[in-house]
């Protein structure tokens, strides 16, 4: 089993502890990926019914105000960033009703940025309906886009679709909110991550002024102290939770439980 259980350090925030734990013991090998993030092969090779994999950390989240521009101009991105995020990609490909919804909303100069990507997610947030089990993990953009129905994941994707359509690089983060958060937290709209057992999705997008900000089109929010990153990548392929193989003929039953509260 491979996992992407975080969490990031960057300079949004500081990952101060972290432990994986695995029953049956197995092997754990750390490793960081093509998009720099943390990630862990779980191997075990005698037979067993079932897998549990516990994962603890402590996170500072430091991005107060995420409107803020920083007290120094970011860095332009380099050309494999601008390919990974500028490119169409396996879940979210080149699609005209993308370029159709996004172009009333193109940045009329680099300074509109910012605010051109928050106009696309609050058309996200009041375009699409969130219903649980309306798509699965394979769905791509040009399903929901048809359906106008999904979760964190799809809308994440159609933000990063859109973002993609007008040149703004944009990413996928994997990641958890805190419903307590030290900024109020994440106002839940009827949706997953504020249930027992669910992760969430946002996206970042890259924006002269500010550099990578997130933008959580899920809760028409940009993403502050109560966004804990796992992972980033060009789509949820890049960064699922877990995944793997096993053999033998039994059926799998995927159980997950998550907590979050946050540490004065």
């Amino acid at each position: 089993m491979d996992v992407r259980l975080g969490p990031l350090s960057d300079s949004d925030q500081r990952s101060d502890m972290f432990s994986l734990t695995v029953a049956p013991t197995s092997a754990i090998r750390r490793y960081l990926d093509g998009f720099g993030n943390s990630a862990h092969l779980i191997t075990i090779a005698r037979p067993h019914r079932a897998l549990e994999v516990i994962a603890q950390s402590e996170v500072q989240t430091l991005l107060d105000d995420p409107f803020a521009s920083p007290r120094r101009p970011p860095a332009p991105l380099g050309p494999s960033d601008l390919a990974d995020y500028l490119s169409p990609s396996v879940m979210i490909p080149r699609h005209e009703a993308l370029h159709a919804m996004a172009e009333p909303y193109r940045p009329e100069t680099p300074e509109d940025t910012f605010a051109a990507v928050q106009r696309l997610t609050t058309l996200v947030h009041d375009t699409f309906t969130y219903r649980r089990h309306a798509t699965t993990v394979a769905s791509t953009v040009v399903e929901v886009i048809a359906h106008r129905t999904g979760v964190c994941q799809d809308f994440t994707h159609v933000l990063i679709g859109l973002c993609r359509a007008v040149g703004v690089p944009a990413r996928y983060v994997s990641g958890y909110t805190v419903a307590d958060g030290h900024d109020g937290g994440v106002p839940e709209r009827d949706m997953a991550p504020g249930d027992p057992g669910a992760s969430h999705a946002w996206v970042e997008a890259y924006t002269p002024t500010h550099g990578w900000r997130g933008f959580d089109p899920t809760n028409n929010l940009v993403a502050s102290t109560a966004h804990v990153k796992m992972a980033t990548g060009r789509d949820y392929k890049d960064v699922p939770p877990t995944r793997g193989t096993f053999r033998g003929i039994a059926e799998e039953h995927l159980h997950v439980a998550v907590e979050t509260r946050s540490v004065e």
